[in-house]
């Protein structure tokens, strides 16, 4: 069993590397890096005058992808997207 110490910190070097998102490959601003626990949370500014989103990246300091999420999706006018990843280390 990992110890809550462990994952703590674990977390904590995560949280210090994720360094930017990206959104069908064009960086958008992080508005949040939070942590709570084990917890690391990622929030987006919200983006306008996206039409389609075919891929969300969540990039570290040496533009590694720590995740990716691709999709096929169409966003209805008007709408504005803002996109939140949690990590928990287990």
């Amino acid at each position: 069993m990992i110890s809550k110490v462990y994952r703590e910190r674990t977390a904590a070097d995560l949280k210090s590397r994720i360094s930017k998102v990206l959104l069908n490959g064009k960086e958008t601003e992080i508005v949040g890096l939070s942590i709570s626990g084990a917890v690391v949370t990622v929030l987006t500014h919200r983006e306008e005058d996206i039409k389609h989103i075919e891929s969300v990246q969540v990039l570290d300091e040496q533009n590694n992808v720590i995740t990716e999420r691709t999709t096929d999706l169409d966003v209805s006018n008007n709408r504005t997207l803002d996109f939140r990843f949690t990590f928990e280390v287990v």
